[in-house]
């Protein structure tokens, strides 16, 4: 019996498994808590860009009741940093503004406000 190992380097095969076995529960229950987060970075990008708008919509609306001047939708648009938004437009009626980032289109409500000739509200509704 002099023989006997006495070095005992190593793991067995039993504590092998068992952090095999955990390392796939957490994997099972983290797995599906990062696959929807594309989605709500696209919520988040469209939220954002509606701050954007409707500071500007603010600012300029400031610039109207203290110097009398008049805006539009147009305007609004032109004046957001667009560097990283595709195709942020107002259409023809001026009611409507259309933009995407990385392919996904969002569209905001431009609407008058009562007694005001210059614009007042940016609603996100394409998201």
């Amino acid at each position: 019996m002099k023989n006997r190992i006495t070095n005992n380097e190593g793991f067995t095969l039993i504590e092998m498994v068992m952090v095999i076995v955990i390392l796939g529960i957490l994997a099972a229950v983290a797995i599906p808590r990062f696959i929807d987060l594309k989605g709500s970075a696209t919520s988040s990008v469209g939220h954002g860009i509606t701050g954007a708008l409707a500071g500007q919509i603010t600012m300029l609306h400031a610039n109207y009741l203290i110097n009398s001047t008049s805006y539009t939708g147009t305007q609004v648009v032109d004046s957001i940093d667009s560097s990283n938004i595709d195709n942020l437009t107002i259409d023809a009626a001026q009611t409507q503004i259309t933009g995407s980032v990385d392919g996904n289109n969002f569209v905001w409500t431009y609407t008058a406000r009562s007694g005001f000739t210059a614009a007042q509200v940016a609603e996100d509704t394409g998201f």
